[in-house]
């Protein structure tokens, strides 16, 4: 008998799987582009306060959503 703790720990499993393809993906194809491309004057994005709260903040909105509810079937059960 599979129990509720077993199921969230490979429906979680699945969805950090299918993130690490989206973002492997998305990197590669981005990386692919701007080889391509070739013109080393691309203007850097780094410098807007907004664009570097977002990336760190990204992150740990994923692991918060992914840690709370494996918190909780460990406490629970």
């Amino acid at each position: 008998m599979v129990t509720f703790a077993a199921e969230l720990r490979w429906i979680l499993m699945l969805v950090c799987l299918a993130i690490f393809c989206l973002v492997f993906v998305v990197m590669v194809v981005v990386a692919w582009r701007q080889y391509r491309k070739g013109d080393p004057s691309v203007p850097n994005f780094h410098g807007s306060l907004v664009v570097e709260v977002c990336w760190a903040l990204a992150p740990l909105l994923i692991v918060l959503l992914l840690v709370w509810p494996t918190a909780r079937a460990v406490l629970l059960y």
